[in-house]
């Protein structure tokens, strides 16, 4: 059996279970449109069918309006993505409600968040290559 990226950002719709390129696009778009409270969501890859809990965690955040998002990762340590500009606060999004800082500078494109989900259901888990990272010095 293969990987599926089970990703969840709001209590009434369950876990969505991503298997394609689409599939990613399309659960990013209905976070983009999910309204202020849900602007972050958990995304795990695990072994389709198992019922193992997986080691790691992916927190994405993506903001309709600036169009950028920011990632979190948790598994070999914890980890924030590095983006090429800096705000001048932090960046805030929401999950289930409750509020997520992100490093000022954790900001990247939609189209960067996209492809670490790729590349996690394609590692197996793994954080993925295609980000800048920089450790979680909290």
């Amino acid at each position: 059996m293969g990987h599926v990226l089970e990703a969840t950002y709001r209590h009434d719709a369950g876990v969505s279970l991503l298997r394609t390129r689409e599939d990613i696009a399309d659960f990013v778009d209905q976070v983009l449109s999910a309204g202020w409270e849900y602007t972050a969501a958990a995304v795990y890859a695990v072994v389709e069918g198992s019922e193992a809990d997986p080691d790691h965690e992916l927190i994405i955040g993506a903001d309709p309006r600036t169009g950028m998002g920011a990632l979190r990762y948790a598994g070999d340590g914890d980890w924030f993505s590095r983006g090429e500009r800096t705000g001048p606060e932090e960046v805030v999004f929401t999950y289930f409600g409750v509020r997520h800082d992100f490093p000022a500078d954790a900001e990247v494109p939609l189209d960067t968040v996209r492809e670490a989900m790729w590349e996690l259901l394609t590692t197996g888990g793994r954080r993925p290559g295609c980000v800048t990272w920089q450790e979680d010095r909290g």
